[in-house]
C-alpha cells in the first residue's frame, strides 16, 4: 500500500494532524515508537493540558523569540479562537482558567488525547510501538523501515518531538532522520527548566513567589532583563521569569534579581532613612519588609546583605545600609546549572527553520517532506504556546500536504 501521508511521531502535533488528515480523506497512517500516544501530552500542564492561551493571536509571535517570524503563517492558519471552536465542536468544552490560560473544563489531558485518537481512527491507522529506523526518498515515493515493517508514502510529516521528557518517548532520536534526508539540526537543549544555585543559600525559603526584575550577565556583559513571576526552590529558581528565558542561561552565567520591581535606588535610601526616622526601635527583619517580601525571604537577604536580624533600625550602619540597598536592587547569584531534559517542559533547538518554508511548512531540501511541533527550532514561553504551535503546525502541514495531492 502507498499511503497519501505517513506521519512519523503520535504525541501532540501527530494526533492533531491524524485528525486533521481524515477530515481531509487522506489515507494515513500514524508511527509511534511507544506503546501508547500522546504521553507527554497527558503530562502536559500537570496533567490538566493547558491547550493555549486568550488574548489576540497577534501577540502570541513575539512568544516564540527568535522564532516569532517563522511561526506567524502557522499561528494564523489555526489561532487559538479558532483551536477552542474546534475542540468544542468535537465535543470538548474548554474554559479560561481566569488567568488566560485555557483548558479543557473537565481538566482532564487524557480527555484531550482520547479525542484526538478517536479522530485519528476515524480516517487512518495508528501503528504503536514501531521505531523508524531508515528513512529514504526513491523518485517520488519515501520508503521507511521500522523493526517490523515498511512503509511507503508520497508525503511525510515529522511530527517526532524533541528531547524533553525523553520517558514518553522523546529521547532526540528522532532527529536522526531529517539528517538522513540532509537536513541540519540545531543542537537540542533544554527550555523551559528550572536553574539550580550551588550553595543556594535560600532553600528556606522554598515555595515563596514574588514578582522580581532580573538581569542576566555571562562573562560581565549583560544578555537580557525581563520582568515577571520568580519561584523560589529548594535548589534554585523557577517560575515564568526564569522558565521563558531559560533558553538563553547557561551554567556560569549569573542572575542578578531586584527583589522590588519599580522601586528605583534614590527613593529606596528615602524610604530606608525615613523608616529609621519613624520606627528606629523596630528590628531590622520587621521593619525592613517590602510587600511581596516575606518575613522568611527578608530574614535571608538580610543575612545575605551581612546584618544582624536582631539589630534595631536605628543601629544600621551606613556601610549596612549600603549593603541592604544592594542587595534588595542587584542580588547576584551564578547559575551552577540549569534542568536537563528530565525537567525541561520543552526543547529549544531541532530542524533549522533556514530549511524549511514557513508558509507551508514544507522542507527546501527534499519535497513532500514536511515538519511540525517541537522537532522545529521553535520553543515558545510557558502557558500554552508550544501546544497550540503544536496544533497549528499540524493543520498548516495537512493543509499544504492535502493541496498537493
Amino acid at each position: 500500500m502507498v499511503f497519501d501521508l505517513v506521519i512519523i511521531g503520535g504525541g501532540a502535533a501527530g494526533l492533531f494532524a491524524g485528525a486533521r488528515a481524515a477530515e481531509a480523506g487522506l489515507n494515513f497512517c500514524i508511527i509511534e515508537s511507544m506503546k501508547e500516544c500522546g504521553l507527554k501530552l497527558l503530562a502536559s500542564g500537570s496533567g490538566q493540558c493547558n491547550l493555549t492561551q486568550g488574548g489576540s493571536i497577534r501577540d502570541f509571535p513575539e512568544k516564540y523569540g527568535v522564532a516569532l517570524q517563522f511561526v506567524k503563517p502557522s499561528l494564523f492558519e489555526l489561532d487559538n479562537s479558532a483551536l477552542v471552536l474546534y475542540f468544542e465542536q468535537q465535543g470538548l468544552p474548554c474554559e479560561d482558567r481566569g488567568d488566560g490560560k485555557i483548558f479543557p473544563v473537565s481538566r482532564k489531558s487524557r480527555d484531550v488525547r482520547d479525542l484526538l485518537l478517536r479522530l485519528c481512527r476515524g480516517g487512518g491507522q495508528i501503528c504503536w510501538n514501531q521505531t523508524v529506523r531508515s528513512l529514504q526518498k526513491e523518485e517520488n515515493l519515501f520508503i521507511l523501515k521500522t523493526d517490523s515493517e515498511d512503509y511507503r508514502s508520497k508525503n511525510i510529516l515529522l511530527a517526532s518531538g524533541g528531547q524533553s521528557y525523553p520517558s514518553t518517548g522523546s529521547t532526540g532520536e528522532a532527529f536522526n532522520l531529517p539528517r538522513l534526508l540532509g537536513h541540519r539540526i540545531v543542537t537540542p537543549r533544554p527550555a523551559l527548566t528550572p536553574v539550580f544555585i550551588n550553595p543556594f543559600p535560600l532553600s528556606s525559603c522554598s515555595g515563596t513567589a514574588l514578582s522580581v526584575s532580573l538581569d542576566l550577565f555571562r562573562n560581565n556583559r549583560k544578555v537580557s532583563s525581563v520582568e515577571g513571576d520568580l519561584l523560589v526552590t529548594h535548589k534554585g529558581f523557577s517560575g515564568p521569569v526564569i522558565l521563558n528565558n531559560s533558553r538563553l542561561m547557561d551554567g556560569g552565567d549569573r542572575l542578578q534579581i531586584c527583589w522590588v520591581p519599580g522601586l528605583d535606588r534614590e527613593d529606596l535610601e528615602k524610604d530606608l532613612l525615613e523608616r529609621i526616622r519613624v520606627s528606629g526601635k523596630k528590628k531590622v527583619r520587621r521593619g525592613l519588609s517590602f510587600k511581596g517580601l516575606t518575613e522568611g525571604l527578608t530574614v535571608q537577604l538580610l543575612k545575605r546583605s551581612g546584618i544582624d536580624i536582631e539589630k534595631n533600625l536605628s543601629q544600621l550602619s551606613r556601610t549596612e545600609r549600603i549593603s541592604w540597598l544592594d542587595t534588595l536592587t542587584k542580588d547576584p547569584y551564578i547559575i551552577a546549572a540549569k534542568g536537563g531534559f528530565n525537567q525541561a517542559m520543552v526543547t529549544a533547538g531541532g530542524v533549522s527553520l533556514k530549511e524549511v518554508k514557513q508558509g507551508t511548512l514544507e522542507s527546501r531540501l527534499c519535497p513532500g517532506l514536511y515538519f511540525a511541533g517541537e522537532v522545529l527550532d521553535v520553543d515558545g514561553e510557558t502557558g500554552g504556546y508550544n501546544l497550540q504551535f503544536a496544533f497549528s503546525s499540524a493543520t498548516l502541514a495537512v493543509k499544504s500536504i492535502h493541496s498537493t495531492l
